[in-house]
């Protein structure tokens, strides 16, 4: 039974540690690194450079998408890799990562909101308080926001920090850099039920004036999901069917939604569980043309032709 936080190391009766007995692994809640489940096997498993703490931001990124990450020792290297995760001597991008996790916490231009160093030093993927308080720096020499000292513990400061303009505008631009591209991905269940609503989605980029990519066999030299990913990249927008409920769909979505492009999500007959949707607008469909026509005004109204 672990008793410390595997991703920081935090102890004490703030961390919550369950097992989960029927797959061998165990959920961990922590105040600083958040929620994830890991495997038994995977606790004595040791990151390469020293660099779990990266894990650690990965999982307040994923949480503030609603997700859980999930910890085995066949996908934890993985999951590094396949999200937009900074290398480890990387500020400039460390920098950028604490402004979009600012950005998300403020409702409007103006408003300020506050960081404790002690437990929320992952939000920049920083490695400990002392960068991340020079990351908040950062971002005010570089005119993206200013800060002021609240309160110390134990050597750490509580901020409360406000964007400037420059930080509000660049906060709206990071993750958007694929506004040039003329590429709609398709994530889906590839199922034989789903052809016919694979190809109506193919037809409606098609006719919004884009290039439809879908990845659904396996004639490249890299792994599937790997291409699917470095699409996912090059991409204006993603179509997301949730029908079916498929894990490798849900992470498509949150890699998408992790490089802030924009995500169309439809779904045939039921939607999902309220769970998965409740903070997106789900499309319900039932008819291939329905389908089409759904995906058509949704690409002409969110989508912005350059």
């Amino acid at each position: 039974m672990p008793t410390k936080c595997f991703l920081c190391h935090k102890s004490g009766e703030d961390v919550g540690i369950y097992p989960i007995s029927s797959r061998d692994l165990y959920r961990i809640i922590c105040p600083r690194c958040g929620e994830y489940k890991i495997s038994d096997e995977c606790l004595r498993y040791t990151p390469e450079s020293n660099d779990a703490y990266l894990l650690s931001g990965l999982v307040r990124e994923l949480n503030e998408q609603r997700q859980i990450p999930e910890f085995l020792t066949t996908n934890i290297e993985t999951l590094k890799n396949s999200y937009p995760v900074p290398k480890s001597n990387d500020i400039a991008e460390k920098a950028n990562k604490l402004l979009q996790r600012l950005k998300a916490k403020i409702e409007y231009f103006g408003q300020s909101t506050e960081v404790n160093c002690k437990n929320d030093y992952p939000l920049a993927y920083a490695k400990n308080p002392k960068e991340f308080e020079a990351l908040i720096k950062m971002l005010e020499q570089k005119n993206l926001a200013h800060w002021a000292p609240l309160s110390n513990t134990d050597g750490l400061y509580a901020y409360k920090i406000t964007l400037t303009a420059n930080g509000w505008e660049l906060g709206n631009k990071l993750g958007k850099e694929n506004s040039e591209s003329e590429q709609g991905f398709i994530a889906a269940w590839f199922d034989e039920s789903m052809n016919e609503s694979i190809t109506a989605m193919e037809e409606a980029i098609t006719e919004a004036g884009y290039m439809p990519v879908c990845i659904k066999d396996s004639l490249f030299p890299e792994k599937i999901m790997d291409k699917a990913l470095g699409e996912i990249r090059k991409s204006r927008f993603v179509v997301v069917d949730l029908t079916g409920t498929r894990s490798s769909v849900f992470f498509e979505a949150g890699f998408a939604f992790g490089l802030n492009i924009e995500t169309i999500y439809v779904c045939k007959d039921e939607l999902p569980p309220e769970f998965y949707v409740r903070h997106y607008q789900c499309y319900k469909y039932s008819t291939k043309k329905e389908l089409k026509e759904i995906l058509i005004n949704a690409i002409a109204a969110r989508i912005k032709k350059k």
